[in-house]
């Protein structure tokens, strides 16, 4: 008995002279923090050594607050917008495993500009359905209903000129945000628009939703790039810039 209790002891001696020797040999994995990252030329000043050569090589490729300023001076504002949306009666049913379903059962409701609308409800209710159907979004089911700007109905323009941001922040993550924003705004923006109007208004939407401190940042990662709120500012404003 003596002896099967001195070899239970050995072991926990045993084990526990390698967990402790292995606690101060193995370093845990070090956790990354919310770290915007910058393109070498683009990092701005208060992030770069005071090193003299270093400041040189970097000072070609650094957008200064007055170049900005200068570049959207004269600029017209962010659009205001005049039109109501409202919506009647709007039904969407779908076929799950040869059943039709009903997911919206006659919703009626408007939004009025300039004003903040929530739509509440519990899990499973409908919410995303429904804006997804309102967006123009769905490629499935039927939709029956009335959905109407000013009076008038929808037209076949209704999802270009309209913006909708997703819940999921989804951008290029080699890209920055001036870089996101640019590219948005040129290819959503009519042609007829000129390159450097659009370059302007992209100034605006940053000026607008106070990204001015990170517009040369990458979008990167979770933890090295962007954080969540960040992601969230570049996707309203890349609907932003398309002047929806």
């Amino acid at each position: 008995m003596s002896m099967n209790f001195g070899i239970l002891v050995g072991f926990m001696l045993f084990f526990m002279s390698i967990y402790l020797g292995a606690t101060e040999l193995i370093s845990s994995k070090k956790s990354k923090g919310e770290v915007l990252v910058f393109p070498r030329k683009a990092m701005p000043k208060r992030y770069r050594r005071r090193n003299d050569e270093e400041v040189g090589q970097m000072k070609a490729g650094v957008i200064s607050e007055k170049h900005v300023q200068q570049e959207t001076k004269g600029v017209a504002g962010i659009q205001r917008q005049t039109a109501i949306f409202h919506w009647e009666n709007v039904v969407y049913d779908i076929k799950i495993k040869k059943e039709q379903r009903r997911i919206l059962d006659h919703v009626s409701g408007w939004v009025k500009p300039g004003t903040l609308t929530c739509l509440m409800g519990v899990s499973g209710a409908g919410k995303t359905t429904l804006l997804d159907v309102l967006a123009s979004r769905v490629t499935m089911g039927v939709i029956d209903g009335e959905m109407l700007v000013d009076g008038r109905p929808r037209d076949d323009s209704f999802q270009r000129k309209t913006g909708y941001v997703q819940q999921q922040d989804l951008h290029l993550s080699t890209s920055t945000v001036r870089e996101s924003l640019r590219f948005s705004a040129l290819l959503r923006q009519p042609a007829k628009v000129p390159r450097q109007e659009k370059l302007d208004y992209v100034e605006e939407v940053i000026k607008l939703l106070e990204m001015e401190a990170y517009s040369n940042a990458v979008v990167g990662v979770l933890g090295e790039g962007l954080n969540v709120e960040q992601r969230k500012r570049l996707t309203i404003g890349v609907e932003l810039v398309a002047k929806p």
